[in-house]
C-alpha cells in the first residue's frame, strides 16, 4: 500500500468520484434491510478521508477506523481527520488487520493504489474468514496490465514471462495448466484473472469456514472498471447465509445499472467535456432511449457515456476562501 495520497487529491478523480457515489447508493439500497449505523467502517482514508465523510453523512456509521501505511506523518493524518469517531491505525493492511476486532459487522474498503500482490490475497483471506455474516468487502486495486517488455527485462532467461510473473503474484494455484502467454496486455483480459484469482482465494477461505458454518457464502454485488491515470478495478462482496440472501434480493440491486454478480464489469468512462456541454446534455436528461439532439459536434461517445453515468457525474469548481 503506497502512500499515493500526496500525489493524488483522491477526491477530485473524476472516475473514481464516480465509483465512490455509486458503491454509496448501492449501500444506500442496502440500508433498507441492514442496520449499516451499527457497523463499523475499515478503510484507508488518506490524508483526505473522502470515503469516511460519505459514509458517516450517508450511513450514520460513527465507529470508523483508517488504516495509513505512512507511518512517517502520524500527526497530519491525525490532524486532518475530519470526526473525532475515526481511529487511526498506522502499519500495512496485513499488519493492522488481524489486531483489529473482526468480530464486528463491518464495512471494508481496502482501497489499494498499487498493482495487485500476494499480500493483498492475504487481507482478503483474513477478511473472509474472520468476518459476520452481513458484513461487505470492497477492494480496488491496479489491474494495468504488465509490458512484455517489462518482463523480459525482469526476468531475461525466462521462456513463459508472464506464467513466472502471475505464479509470483497469484500463487501457482491459480495458473490454469493450458495458460498462454498470448493476450495478456489486454486490460478486460488481465482484469478478468485477477477477479477469478480473488474468487479462487475467498472459495478456498470459505470452504475452511463451512466446517462451522456450512450455509456461508460470499456474493458478489460489484465489478468496476475504470481509469483516471492508471487502469484500476473493483470487486465487493457481501459475507452471508441464506437469510443475508434473502435480505439483498429484497433490496433489488438488480435494479442498479453498475450491479454486477458476474466476470462482467461495470466500465466507468468519463468523457472530457466542457461546462456548456454537461449543462446541455443534463438538461437533456433522463434520455429514454439514449437520444438527444447532438448538433454540436459532441462525439457520440462521449455523450452515451454521459447518459449512463449523468446522475454521479462529477462536477468541480474553485472557491477563493482567503
Amino acid at each position: 500500500m503506497t502512500n499515493s495520497g500526496r500525489k493524488i487529491n483522491y477526491s477530485i478523480r473524476p472516475a473514481k468520484n464516480i465509483e465512490r457515489k455509486m458503491f454509496r447508493d448501492m449501500l444506500l439500497r442496502l440500508s433498507t434491510c441492514f442496520s449499516f449505523y451499527e457497523y463499523q467502517y475499515i478503510g484507508f482514508g488518506s490524508k483526505y478521508f473522502v470515503d469516511f465523510i460519505l459514509l458517516h453523512k450517508s450511513l450514520h456509521i460513527n465507529i470508523m477506523i483508517s488504516i495509513e501505511n505512512d507511518v512517517h506523518n502520524r500527526k497530519r493524518y491525525e490532524f486532518n481527520k475530519p470526526y473525532s469517531c475515526i481511529d487511526i491505525e498506522f502499519g500495512s493492511a496485513s499488519e493492522v488487520l488481524p489486531r483489529l476486532n473482526l468480530d464486528k459487522e463491518s464495512i471494508v474498503w481496502l482501497d489499494y493504489d498499487s498493482l495487485f500482490s500476494q499480500e493483498m490475497l492475504g487481507d482478503i483471506s483474513t477478511l473472509v474468514s474472520s468476518l459476520p455474516s452481513g458484513s461487505i468487502i470492497c477492494l480496488t486495486y491496479n489491474s494495468q496490465p504488465y509490458k512484455i517488455t517489462d518482463l523480459e527485462n525482469e526476468n531475461p532467461h525466462s521462456k513463459t514471462p508472464y506464467k513466472d510473473k502471475f505464479i509470483e503474484i497469484f500463487g501457482k494455484e491459480n495458473i490454469p495448466a493450458n495458460f498462454d502467454e498470448r493476450g495478456w496486455s489486454n486490460k478486460n483480459s488481465f482484469s478478468k484473472f485477477i477477479r477469478q484469482a480473488i474468487h479462487n482465494q475467498i472459495n478456498k477461505d470459505l470452504t475452511t469456514r463451512k466446517l462451522r458454518e456450512p450455509n456461508i457464502e460470499c456474493m458478489q454485488i460489484m465489478y468496476f472498471d475504470y481509469s483516471d491515470t492508471s487502469f484500476m478495478s473493483s470487486l465487493a462482496f457481501i459475507i452471508g447465509t441464506d437469510e443475508i440472501k434473502n435480505k439483498i434480493d429484497r433490496c433489488n440491486l438488480n435494479m442498479l445499472p453498475f450491479y454486477k454478480n458476474s466476470d462482467e464489469c461495470y466500465r466507468i468512462e468519463v468523457p472530457n467535456l466542457t461546462t456548456k456541454e454537461i449543462r446541455y446534455l443534463s438538461e437533456e436528461m433522463p434520455s429514454i432511449n439514449g437520444m438527444i439532439s447532438n448538433n454540436y459536434g459532441i462525439a457520440e461517445k462521449d455523450v452515451e457515456n454521459f447518459c449512463k453515468n449523468y446522475k454521479y457525474y462529477p462536477t468541480f469548481s474553485e472557491i477563493e476562501i482567503f
